[in-house]
């Protein structure tokens, strides 16, 4: 009896391990057979970790090598809050401290990794730490025996000369990638090479090292990224937007703008814009001041397009410098519409003085000898209505109507720079093309690009010009009569330099009412020329969106700001004068070298008269 209780005692004990033992089996089988990627992946997570390398993003340079943009070391903090979540509060306290954090960015920045659906293990808690306030940070936490944490040794973009430039050099994300400007049109070619890592950690989340860790088994540096070499000459730009902000202080425009290009060339010497901003202060930046507004905003020209219109004429033989004009008083009804010399009574004026004083009328009556669609054509040449091709793809080509479509009185205006819109880039091609003896450069912002890998140097600056847009011999005349602009009896005697002839223009365009085609009582001011007249040294245009104390005419806004910048960058340049006030001074054809201070007692002067 007892024994029959045994056995069956035995044989269920013994069944109940077989089925324990098969039940185990089974579990083994699945974790070491059926689920071993699955786990074996799941254990290395827990383990292992990846890090990301990162090179330096690629300077951009003035054209003498001097830094506009580079990078800054600094550190990137990240935290697993998952490790530190029944000190939160303490936590919260540190970064309130260290960071300038507030409750509510604690707790945002660490929602991610209490997710129910799908919880983020680590997560970026601040980025661009400073490295001395980074090292204070990191001895607080590990004071505080608070773990989960790890700094990363990273670089942010960083603008030495802070607003100079701003709007062309542009801006990157906090990824690093470009935004705006410079940085966005080559940020294929500035963004560095990255390097992963993969190392192991222990239960507290400590680095282990591997066992075969050498030089010889390390992964290769990441690579970084290319140079862009500007045209811009660091020098001529901070001069360009000092003289800038005083025209801003003393005319109180809603922007200013200045362009500065050597003729022959093509190459940007100076592109400034105000207001600008800091680029390394990205909490006050504005995004509307990011933009190249130069670039994508349009105006009407008024009289500085003038010069245009009458040397096609003079290229055509339509005219000669000396041929006169009757003026009609200063008050002319043709096709029932009348056209006014603002205020000025001219009667007979030779084409050389109809430049001088910007006679709209007498400009309008040049423009019907060459008719709709010569006058259209010539236009056209000279650029406008199309893109200057600098690069962007936002840069807009302006409005102009073919000629086709024309009413009857268009004829008349568009020469006087009405009825058409122009962009900045497309006035100072134009007048280079008639500092060039015809000839137009192709406009370009960046010289070279360079490898920093390889040190390959790849040029990107043409090498030939656009297209003859006019005869030499049409061009000496026009310039001929530019020269009087800023003589006695000029519309800009504001823009001369003492010592130099100055070839330009004055522009003065009222601005339409937007949804009509009435005008307003607010200005678009310009003045575009050259120094010296003769063998330009540079192209400039200055240029003043609605100034509002002071006057508003082109020539007493820009004209002074033209001349103080022309004065200053023709000493950088060591250019000697070749006029004293009796007549000419000097052979323009034989250089002569000047002595100036060394760059850096030059750079700290006060340039302004």
């Amino acid at each position: 009896m007892h024994s029959d209780l045994y056995n069956v005692r035995l044989a269920v004990l013994g069944l109940a391990l077989a089925s324990l033992f098969a039940a185990l089996s089974a579990r083994l089988y699945r974790v070491q057979v059926a689920r071993h990627e699955e786990l074996l992946e799941k254990a290395r997570a827990k383990v292992t970790a990846i890090t990301r390398q990162t090179g330096n993003r690629g300077l951009i340079l003035d054209d003498k090598g001097r830094l506009l943009a580079g990078n800054q070391a600094c550190r990137t903090l990240y935290a697993e809050p998952r490790r530190f979540e029944k000190q939160a509060a303490e936590v919260a306290t540190v970064l309130r401290d260290y960071l300038k954090f507030n409750p509510e960015t604690v707790a945002r920045k660490f929602a991610p990794a209490f997710r129910p659906e799908r919880p983020q293990v680590e997560v970026v808690v601040a980025r661009d730490i400073e490295i001395e306030k980074a090292k204070r940070l990191e001895a607080e936490l590990r004071a505080r025996h608070l773990r989960g944490f790890r700094f990363e040794d990273t670089t942010r973009r960083y603008y030495p000369k802070e607003s100079l430039a701003a709007s062309l050099i542009g801006l990157t994300d906090s990824d690093g990638s470009g935004l705006s400007g410079i940085e966005q049109l080559f940020d294929a070619k500035l963004k560095p090479g990255q390097v992963e890592s993969t190392f192991e950690r222990d239960r507290k989340g400590r680095w282990i090292p591997p066992a075969n860790s050498s030089a010889a088994t390390a992964p290769p540096p990441p690579p970084d990224g290319w140079n862009v070499h500007l045209t811009i000459d660091e020098t001529i730009q901070h001069i360009v937007e000092r003289e800038l902000r005083a025209l801003m202080e003393k005319h109180q425009p809603k922007a200013a703008y200045a362009l500065m290009a050597n003729p022959r060339t093509g190459a940007i010497l100076a592109f400034a814009q105000l207001p600008a901003f800091n680029p390394n202060d990205r909490a006050s930046v504005n995004p509307g001041v990011t933009q190249n507004r130069m670039l994508i905003s349009g105006f009407e020209p008024g009289s500085v397009m003038k010069a245009v219109p009458v040397c096609a004429a003079l290229d055509a033989g339509l005219i000669s410098l000396d041929q006169t004009f009757f003026c009609e008083n200063g008050l002319w009804l043709y096709r029932n519409r009348t056209l006014r010399d603002s205020g000025h009574r001219y009667g007979t004026l030779a084409v050389r003085e109809i430049i001088q004083k910007s006679s709209n009328i007498g400009t309008a009556k040049i423009a019907l000898l060459m008719g709709p669609e010569r006058l259209h054509a010539a236009l056209a040449r000279f650029g406008f209505g199309q893109p200057t091709g600098l690069g962007f793809p936002n840069e807009i080509g302006g409005i102009f109507q073919d000629w086709r479509r024309w009413d009857g009185l268009k004829v008349t205006r568009v020469p006087i720079g009405q009825g058409v819109l122009v962009t900045a880039p497309q006035l100072v091609q134009a007048y280079c093309a008639l500092a060039n003896h015809g000839s137009m450069p192709q406009l370009h912002l960046v010289t070279r690009l360079e490898d920093t890998t390889t040190g390959e140097i790849h040029r990107l600056a043409p090498s030939q010009p656009k297209r003859q847009v006019a005869s030499p011999r049409a061009v000496r005349d026009i310039v001929t009569a530019l020269k009087t602009v800023t003589q006695k009896g000029g519309t800009a005697t504001t823009a001369a330099v003492p010592g130099f002839e100055v070839a330009g223009k004055t522009g003065t365009a009222q601005k339409v009412l937007e949804g009509s085609r009435g005008y307003t009582n607010r200005y678009f001011v310009s003045f575009a020329g050259f120094v010296p007249a003769d063998n330009p040294a540079f192209v400039l245009l200055v240029a003043a969106d609605e100034p509002s104390r002071n006057g508003y005419y082109g020539g007493a806004v820009c004209g002074p700001v033209f001349s103080r910048i022309a004065k200053q960058t023709l000493e950088i340049m060591q250019i000697p004068p070749t006029h004293s006030t009796d007549g000419p001074l000097l052979d323009p054809s034989e250089p002569t070298i000047i002595t100036l201070p060394g760059y850096d007692e030059f750079f700290e002067e006060d340039f302004r008269p």
